[in-house]
Order: structure tokens, then C-alpha cells, then sequence
């Protein structure tokens, strides 16, 4: 066969080019964001004298900073810790770090280090694997990989030693350690307390598992048991059983049989005076000759994940006594707090899948009495008094509504907008958050009062104690209390923004503790009076710093700043932008303007789009924040592009044509911008954000390009499908979740096909990069390639990129991320800076190139 050697030293030419332009370019982009970090605080001091912090980069995060909170500046610097991931403070300013076998001692206030060594001489005895503090650091203790468990006084000097020790627990009050070891052919729990060690329970059994109830007043043992049968052949089941931390008393709360396989969980009620115990036993899902599927069916996610069989108990602990609590008329069981009621409902019956979270007809169940009170259709939100003699539920209309359980009085409490329900200290009085304000409801005589907290901004509570009745359902059943007794961290949220200031509320007295205006806190940390607070800080020219304020003190001290070699966040300029879409709505959108912008100069830009971008105007720009894949506001900028986030609301015509409305206003409030090149704009989004730019590509001939990552195609087709990230079906995305259509599909037709891309895919009028992960189950990557199909079949100019192996969020760090990244980049240049020369995206756009 010929061979047309000019075509071959082409093509090798062409070939190298990628391989040597793809190497240099991710060198590049990895050489520049290895340098930035973010600031993670691992641990700061009960007197909040020292703080460590991690510095994660993108690849690692095996360096700490060691800071003293009472100097500012580089004076705060103690010194670095590599290779240690766990942090604790003894008495004496001195740290305990641990990490790859061994621990570190370090007086922060001397300087002095040394290494633990738990030998009986000062050698070691094996590698720690654990350590941790009790008593606020009075004493340290350290597990060795030979099972050995090391106590220590702030002075070093060994104060216990325990053997054999399979794991253990420190009590919540950090008061206490108690450790499950073997003694001979027993097991034993002890409790190391004071300072002796004391033997509270032994069995031949196996102690599979220790936990503590809120309160700290019960300890609760679940112990492994064998019966009958020959070795190898004997059943295994379960033991439960209770130790009372006070007295270590022990108890035992007889359920009958429990098999291994039966999952136990506890609700401690009333501070531990009755404990409800529920039992799941998990059903597998059927795999057989045929799955059936029925149309009345209200639980679709055993279909993946199986169902649960439950059972209920309450153990009173003055009584002595277990309870069995019916289940024969109701699936789920949720405690009200009180051993004698109990909140009950099928979850199935009103599961429709309009909605994610599905109403509930729920029923008071009221067990010394054995009645049934029937509350009608409801939100599945409750809070509850610490007596449980009061709780507040929401009806369908989102009413709250307080019922009293002993008299089953009910009243409506018909004020709008309020939120979240929670009950004072004696029952009497029940706060509630709202938009504006927060506000009183006195039990006794009806009446709301405001607090004048701040009448204009969203306030919430931050310090309160609330112990969750159900939890991993997603429901939200709650002991709610707050204690205005003493000081209550609140935070204010100013409307429209993300920006926010913390108060102190304490005896009527409101007063700034932190704020934000101008900039983001992304984390803090408060002492217990609420005087002084440690928290990080950032803004858009300013990289996240740790900061130390007291209460009074117009402003706080910067202790430590992160990455100092940023010497570009500080040039860059933000102009907020006001324009109203077609139904007269007030929108923003940040521009953020080309570092090193010229006046009299022209450059590109490039929008992206989600739902109102604006409330965050202070976020700093870190290379390191790439979401979605390959979109970085920061590297934009330094290369020379506009960059825009205008805000987006649905309307009354639809999800998609709502979006193209705002944008399309949006971009009408830069005609008269002078450094905007609207020539040559490109439109990017992801996920709800692709799905928009999708549609707006099939309408709109504003843009020059199009990248659209794992965005829908097809609504219709989307509708009716099943969703394998939610184990449901997707239309209550539509309905009432992000798409908002506000109706169904058979209800409002025209709605949903006036905002389908893939009905107009044939009038895209610019070239677009569509990209997916292949095990993508949130929007199924099939979606993304029926918009390449019809892009296709209408001959326009389209490349689809497919990534095995990745989901609808890329792993951080992969090949693929990095891929991406460096596509985009070419795409970008390509399209609006008119950089040629991409043998990729001329393969598409120069139609007679010969590969």
C-alpha cells in the first residue's frame, strides 16, 4: 500500500503538538493552584489561648499551623506540624499531636517538645494509634497498637495503665473513660474515673458496642450472645444493657429475642427517665425472575435499598418495666418525649412523589389510655417540650399548631411566617424564628410579642438544645429548647446576602460579637459566656484569615493569613449590576472585570449561570474554588476575561424561558459598558445550570459559544424517569423542587414543552461543548448525548466529551478534572479570543481537515 509521506509528517506534527501543548498546559495549571491552600481549624483551647490549624491544598494536608491567639500578625506563628491528624490541649499550654505512630507533647508557652513514650522506662511500647484529653486537659491519655491504654496527669506522670483494651469511650463529659477489654475469658467494661478504675460489668459475651445517651446519664451496652446448638452451629443474638452513670448501677431492659441481624436504636426521653428502643430488621430487595412494580406503591426505594421492618419498646426506668408499644396500625413510631405519647403514621400512605418529603396523616397515640387522636394531614415537622406535655406541629397549610397532651386542646397560632418552634426551659413559652425578627408565644394567654431583635433581617438561633426524636429519616421531630437564662448566640442574616453579623442575647442585652459586612465567615468558634470569639474570615481581595475578637472591641485581630503570596486578589475589581427581567422583578449580577483592565480597551466574557448568584459578592477567589470542573472566576480574569454571575428567578412561563429572559436582561444592562466586548460573550453552566444554558442556546443569539456540563435535554423524557441518586421517580423535581413548574406534566403540557431544549435544538446558532460523567445518576449522561444527537443531526458545531468512571461532580484531583479544566480553557480562547491552532476543536470546525 502507497503511503503519502507529506500526510504522515502532518499528521506526526499535529499529534506531537497535542501531546507537547496538553503537557505544558497542565503543568502550568498545576504549578498554580499547588500553591494556594484552604484553612481547615482542627482544634483551638477551652481558653481559647492556642488554635491549630491545617493548611489543605489541593493534593495534601499534612501541615498544621500552631497559632496564639492573643498576638496578632506573624507573632501568632507557635510553629508548623507536618504528618499529625490529631490534636488535643493538656493543662499547662501544652499540645498533644498525634500522626504515624507517635504522639508529640509540645509546651507552647516554652517551646519545649517531646515525644510520649509509654514503656515502663521510658521506652516505647508499641505505636500510638489513639490519644485525647479529659477532665479539660488535666489528664492525657494514649492507646499503643499492643492494646495497652496509657493514663498520664498534665505532668507526664503515669497515673493508670489498662491492658488488653478492645476500644473505648470518653463519656461526654470528658470526665470519665469508658473501656471495653478482656480479662482472662471475659469481657469486661470499666470505667476509669477520678482516679481508680472500676469494674462495672463482665460477660463471656462479646461487647459489640457502647454509646451514651444525650444526657450522659445512661450508658448503653450492646452485647453479642451465643445459644444452643453445637460449635459452629449455635444462633447469635443480642443483650441490652443499660449502666446508670451515677451509681453504675446496672440494668436490664428485657425485649425478648433479639436476633444479630436486628438493628437497635435509642431515643432517650426526659434526660433519661425512659428510653424508646426501636428495632429494624432489614429486608433485602427481591432479586428474582420478575421485579413488579404497582402503580399505588409508596416506598420505590426498596426497589434499590430494600424496606425495614421496625418494632417499638419504651423502657421506664422508676417503673422497671418494658413497654410494648403497637405497631400493628402504624409503620413509624416517633417519641413525643414523654413515655406515654408518641407521635404515629404510615410513611407510605400520602407518598406520591410530588414532592421529596411528603405529607403525613398523623395520630397522637396516647398509651396509658390506649387512644388514638386523629391529628389529620400534616408536614412532618414537630417540636416538642422538655416534659413533652406541649408540642407544635405544622399542618398541610404550614400552620404550626400546639396541642397540649393532656388535655388534647389544640390551638392554631395563626401568625405568617414562622419558621422554627422552640420551647423555653419550663414549657411555658415557645420561640420562633422568622424573616424578620424573632418572636415570643406565651402558652398561657396567647399572645406574640417581637423581641426587636432586628425587624427587618432573618434572624436564627444558633446555641439551643435539641435532641432529635427520629433521626435518619430526614424528618424533622425535635426536642427544641431554648435557655434564655443564659446567653444565646443568635446570627442575623441580611436579607438578600449571605452576609452575616452574631449576637449575643443575654438578659434582654443585645450585642455584636462578629460580623461580616464586607466579607465571609466561613467558621468560628465561641467561649462559653460568648465574650470572645475565633473564627476565619475571608473576602474577594483578601484570603481567608484566622481572627480573634472580644465582645466590645470595634474589630478583632487577624492571628494568621493565609497564602501570602496572593499579591492578585487585591486588584480585582467587582461592579454589582441592577436590571428587572420582563416582569419588572429587581435582579443583580456581579461583573467582576479583567485583572489589569485598560480603559478604552474591549475584552471578552464569559457568563455563567445557576439560580441568584448575587447574594455572595465577598467570596474570595481562590484557583482552588473550580466549581463546576473547569470553571475558575480567579484564572478568567488573569487571562483577560469579564466574568458575570447574573441572577436568575423562575416566573410564570417556565423554568427555561425564565432564564432566558433574565440573562438575555441581564446582558441589556451592559449595552453601554465600555470594556465589555458583546461580540464575544460565552454562556457556561452545570447541572440546573447546564439544563438552562441548553435552553437558552436553542433561543438566544447573544452568545458566540456554549458549555453546557451534565445539563437535562429532554424535560418530557426527565419527567417520567426514575432518579437513582433519590431512589425516586423525578417528577417532584418539576413539580415543586428546582424546576418549579408548579404543576404536572399532564396538568400543564405547553408549559413543559415550551421549556424543553431539545424542541429547539435545531435553531442553535453557536458551537457547544457538552460534557458528562458516564455513572452520572443525578442527570443520566444519556440526556447529555440526545442533545448531541440532535445537535448532530442538525449539522451543527458540537463536541461531547464523556468521562468514564466519574459522576455528576468530578473526583477531586482526577485525570478527568484535569482534562476538563484544560478544554474549557481552550474552548474559551478559541471561540473569543480567536486563538487557532487547538487540533481538537479544529477537528469540529475546520470540516476539511484531513486526520
Amino acid at each position: 500500500m502507497a503511503i503519502n509521506i507529506n500526510k504522515l509528517i502532518i499528521l506526526l506534527l499535529i499529534l506531537l503538538g497535542m501531546v507537547c501543548y496538553g503537557q505544558v498546559f497542565r503543568d502550568s495549571l498545576e504549578d498554580e493552584s499547588s500553591q494556594y491552600y484552604n484553612i481547615a481549624v482542627n482544634k483551638v483551647s477551652d481558653d481559647s489561648k492556642w488554635i491549630v490549624a491545617t493548611k489543605v491544598y489541593r493534593n495534601n494536608y499534612d501541615t498544621a499551623v500552631v497559632l496564639a491567639a492573643g498576638r496578632s500578625g506573624v507573632k501568632s506563628l507557635v510553629g508548623t506540624l507536618t504528618n499529625k491528624y490529631q490534636y488535643s490541649f493538656v493543662k499547662g499550654n501544652q499540645l498533644l499531636a498525634l500522626g504515624q505512630g507517635k504522639a508529640l507533647l509540645w509546651n507552647l508557652a516554652t517551646g519545649m517538645q517531646k515525644e510520649v513514650k509509654t514503656g515502663r522506662e521510658g521506652s516505647d511500647s508499641g505505636s500510638i494509634i489513639q490519644c485525647g484529653i479529659m477532665e479539660k486537659g488535666q489528664k492525657y491519655f494514649v492507646q499503643t497498637s499492643d492494646s495497652i491504654l496509657h493514663i498520664y496527669n498534665a505532668k507526664s506522670e503515669l497515673l493508670e495503665r489498662v491492658e488488653r483494651v478492645q476500644y473505648f469511650r470518653l463519656s461526654g463529659s470528658v470526665s470519665a473513660l469508658y473501656i471495653v477489654k478482656k480479662e482472662g475469658r471475659e469481657n469486661q467494661l470499666v470505667r476509669y474515673s477520678g482516679d481508680k478504675v472500676e469494674r462495672v460489668y463482665s460477660t463471656s459475651g462479646m461487647i459489640r458496642s457502647i454509646e451514651e445517651t444525650p444526657s450522659g446519664k445512661l450508658m448503653i451496652l450492646k452485647e453479642e450472645v451465643s445459644s444452643g446448638g453445637n460449635a459452629g452451629t449455635e444462633s447469635k443474638s443480642q443483650k441490652i444493657v443499660f449502666v446508670d452513670t451515677a451509681n453504675l448501677e446496672l440494668l436490664y431492659p428485657d425485649i425478648g429475642e433479639i436476633k444479630q441481624e436486628e438493628y437497635l436504636r435509642f431515643t432517650e426521653i426526659q434526660k433519661g427517665k425512659a428510653v424508646m428502643i426501636t428495632g429494624m430488621t432489614h429486608i433485602a430487595a427481591e432479586k428474582g425472575t420478575v421485579d413488579i412494580w404497582y402503580g399505588n406503591d409508596g416506598n420505590l426505594e426498596a426497589k434499590q435499598e430494600g424496606s425495614f421492618v421496625k418494632r417499638y419498646w419504651i423502657w421506664q426506668k422508676d417503673e422497671g418495666k418494658v413497654i410494648k408499644v403497637p405497631s400493628d396500625r402504624f409503620t413509624t413510631v416517633a417519641s413525643l418525649n414523654n413515655s406515654d405519647y408518641f407521635l404515629m403514621f404510615n410513611r407510605d400512605e400520602l407518598q406520591n412523589y410530588s414532592t421529596l418529603f411528603p405529607l403525613i396523616h398523623g395520630w397522637f397515640y396516647n398509651m396509658k389510655k390506649n387512644t388514638y387522636e386523629d391529628l389529620g394531614i400534616m408536614q412532618a415537622e414537630v417540636s416538642v417540650s422538655d416534659r413533652g406535655n406541649h408540642f407544635v406541629y405544622k399542618n398541610k397549610e404550614g400552620i404550626w399548631i400546639l396541642l397540649d397532651t393532656e388535655t388534647l386542646n389544640r390551638v392554631a397560632l395563626e401568625k405568617k411566617d414562622l419558621t422554627k418552634a422552640y420551647f423555653s426551659k419550663d414549657g411555658k413559652t415557645i420561640y420562633f424564628e422568622t424573616s424578620s425578627d424573632l418572636w415570643r408565644y406565651e402558652i398561657n394567654n396567647g399572645k406574640f410579642t417581637a423581641l426587636t431583635i432586628d425587624k427587618e433581617n432573618e434572624v436564627r438561633v444558633v446555641t439551643k438544645d435539641e435532641t432529635d426524636l427520629y433521626p435518619e429519616t430526614g424528618y424533622n421531630f425535635r426536642r427544641s429548647i431554648l435557655d434564655i437564662n443564659a446567653p444565646v448566640l443568635l446570627s442575623l442574616t441580611r436579607k438578600g446576602t449571605i452576609e452575616k453579623t452574631f449576637l449575643k442575647w443575654h438578659k434582654g442585652k443585645v450585642e455584636t460579637l462578629m460580623a461580616s459586612s464586607g466579607s465571609n465567615i466561613t467558621w468560628y468558634k465561641t467561649d462559653g459566656m460568648l465574650n470572645k470569639a475565633i473564627y476565619v474570615e475571608e473576602s474577594l481581595h483578601k484570603p481567608p484569615g484566622i481572627v480573634y475578637k472580644e465582645i466590645g472591641h470595634p474589630k478583632g485581630d487577624v492571628i494568621f493569613q493565609s497564602n501570602p503570596q496572593d499579591k492578585t486578589s487585591a486588584l480585582i475589581s467587582m461592579e454589582i449590576i441592577s436590571f428587572k427581567n420582563k416582569e419588572e422583578i429587581s435582579l443583580k449580577g456581579l461583573l467582576y472585570y479583567p485583572i489589569g483592565y485598560t480603559e478604552g480597551k474591549k475584552y471578552p466574557m464569559v457568563v455563567h449561570i445557576y439560580e441568584v448568584q448575587s447574594r455572595n459578592p465577598n467570596q474570595y477567589l481562590s484557583p482552588l474554588n473550580n466549581f463546576p470542573v473547569g470553571f475558575s472566576i480567579k484564572k478568567l480574569l488573569e487571562e483577560g476575561y469579564f466574568v458575570y454571575l447574573p441572577d436568575i428567578v423562575n416566573g410564570v412561563s417556565g423554568v427555561g424561558l425564565s432564564a432566558l429572559d433574565c440573562v438575555e436582561s441581564s446582558l441589556d444592562a451592559l449595552e453601554n459598558h465600555p470594556g465589555v466586548d458583546l461580540r464575544n460573550v460565552g454562556l457556561i453552566g452545570h447541572s440546573f445550570g447546564g439544563y438552562r444554558t441548553n435552553f437558552i442556546a436553542g433561543h438566544s443569539h447573544r452568545f458566540k459559544t456554549y458549555i453546557s456540563g451534565a445539563g437535562a435535554s429532554d424535560l418530557t423524557r426527565m419527567y417520567f424517569s426514575y432518579n437513582e441518586t433519590s431512589s425516586t421517580p423525578f417528577y417532584w423535581q418539576f413539580e415543586e423542587g428546582q424546576y418549579n413548574m408548579d404543576a404536572s406534566f399532564a396538568e400543564n403540557k405547553k408549559l413543559y414543552m415550551d421549556n424543553n431544549p431539545i424542541d429547539n435544538v435545531h435553531l442553535v446558532s453557536a458551537p457547544m461543548l457538552l460534557w458528562t460523567g458516564m455513572e452520572d445518576k443525578r442527570i443520566v449522561w444519556d440526556q447529555t448525548i440526545e442533545l448531541y444527537i440532535g445537535l448532530k443531526r442538525n449539522k451543527k458545531d458540537v463536541v461531547a466529551l464523556l468521562y468514564p468512571g466519574e459522576g455528576h461532580v468530578f473526583t477531586t484531583g482526577s485525570l478527568a478534572e484535569k482534562d476538563l479544566e484544560i478544554r474549557i480553557r481552550d474552548w474559551w480562547d478559541y471561540f473569543l479570543k480567536g486563538k487557532r491552532g487547538i487540533p481538537w476543536i479544529e477537528k469540529q470546525m475546520k470540516k476539511d481537515i484531513q486526520f
